[in-house]
């Protein structure tokens, strides 16, 4: 008698042969995923510095310690705040602006660019970002804090103000979080 002769679709794949791709398939894996992971080394080492930042929550009162946005360097390398670029955005004003020139002891108007969201004068700008009793490089425990002017932009609670900081010189993000006003 003869035995039953496979039809088209009944073929099948032996062990060995399953072991094979899955073996091939996993050589592939491993290529790329070195390729991607040297290539990303070579990125952090050519791409500048290195941190851990956190926005503040914002305090919404108009008093003197009302709406200053405190940006705190946790941990990781130190900046030189003149080698910054500070961008702001509180969507729920429409109002976004950057700010570069560090260390000021005053913000002016050619200190940032886009709307008029800071406080102008030496009461916009404080911490690490003054050359007044700071070393003006952004290290651990340090922070750089910038006025949202109260009669340009009246925070409320429960908003959100969007900062990201920018290594001029690498093009490179060091931050990127939001404050939330309380």
């Amino acid at each position: 008698m003869r035995g039953r002769r496979p039809a088209v679709g009944d073929r099948a794949i032996s062990k060995e042969g399953m072991a094979a791709i899955a073996f091939a398939l996993t050589i592939a894996m491993m290529a790329v995923t070195g390729g991607l992971l040297i290539q990303s080394g070579e990125d952090l080492d050519a791409g500048g510095p290195i941190l851990s930042a956190k926005a503040e929550p914002i305090d919404a009162s108009n008093g003197p310690n009302g709406q200053w946005l405190r940006i705190a360097h946790e941990s990781g390398d130190t900046v030189d705040v003149a080698n910054l670029s500070i961008n702001v955005t509180v969507r729920d004003h429409r109002k976004r602006a950057t700010v570069r020139g560090l260390p000021t002891t005053e913000l002016t108007q050619d200190d940032y660019t886009g709307n008029h969201l800071f406080t102008i004068g030496p009461g916009g700008v404080a911490g690490e970002a003054t050359p007044n009793g700071s070393d003006t490089l952004w290290t651990s425990g340090e922070t750089i804090e910038l006025r949202i002017e109260p009669s340009r932009v009246d925070l409320q609670p429960g908003e959100n103000v969007r900062v990201s900081i920018y290594h001029v010189p690498r093009a490179r993000q060091l931050f990127s979080g939001t404050a939330e006003v309380v």
